[in-house]
Formats: C-alpha cells, sequence, structure tokens
C-alpha cells in the first residue's frame, strides 16, 4: 500500500471520508445543519490543513480551533462525536494508504481532536 506522500493523495483521503462524514448519523448534522458546509470550497482547505500538517507546505492559514469554538457554541461537541471522526478519519486512511504518513495523519487527527473537545469543554 503506498504512504500518504502527495497533495493529491491527501485529497483523496480528505475526499472520502467527507463523503462518509456528511451522511454520518453520529457527525453528518455538523456538516450539513450546523456549518452548513460548501464542500467544493471547504475541501480544498481541509487539504491545505493536512498537507501542512503532513508534508509541512505551509499552505493553510487558517485557525481550526477558533473554528471549532465557534461551532460548538451552535451545537454541542462531545466525545462520542470526536471518537466517531477519529474511527471515519481512521478507516478511510487505512482502507487505502499506509506507512509512515499515514499513521502520522491518524496520530494527528487524535491528538487535535483531544485538544479541540478540551478547549470546546474548557470555554463552555
Amino acid at each position: 500500500m503506498k504512504d500518504l506522500t502527495t497533495r493529491s493523495a491527501i485529497d483523496e483521503v480528505v475526499s472520502a471520508f467527507y463523503e462518509q462524514a456528511v451522511h454520518d448519523p453520529v457527525i453528518g448534522h455538523f456538516f450539513t445543519q450546523v456549518a452548513r458546509l460548501d464542500l467544493e470550497s471547504h475541501l480544498p482547505i481541509i487539504g491545505d490543513f493536512w498537507e501542512s500538517v503532513l508534508l509541512g507546505s505551509g499552505s493553510y492559514r487558517g485557525n481550526p480551533m477558533l473554528k471549532h469554538l465557534q461551532l460548538a457554541e451552535k451545537s454541542p461537541l462531545r466525545q462520542e462525536h470526536l471518537d466517531r471522526w477519529l474511527e471515519l478519519w481512521e478507516q478511510t486512511i487505512r482502507a487505502s494508504y499506509a506507512g509512515d504518513k499515514a499513521a502520522l495523519a491518524v496520530q494527528r487527527a487524535n491528538g487535535i481532536g483531544r485538544l479541540i473537545l478540551h478547549k470546546v469543554n474548557q470555554h463552555d
């Protein structure tokens, strides 16, 4: 299996993840009703984020913590939501990728997710 070493691989994972996530009964509402994401414009931003995290590109210029704090004000973000997000993320990666960068993507998602949940709960 190949590793997540290119932007096109990252875009493939991000797209496959969101295809599942928006329809998921546990977390789908965050994307469709709370954030009301326009995936066409959102996916490249998320691709920039993961490209920066995994490949050190520096292409992401946003503030994901602020975005998630704002979303949590509209709809509570709970441990079960994070757990499901992480489960789908890991499943999506492991379905097509293996290697150091794939493992890093899972590891970093776990760390980032825990930090976001901690900050959201602290903010409440």
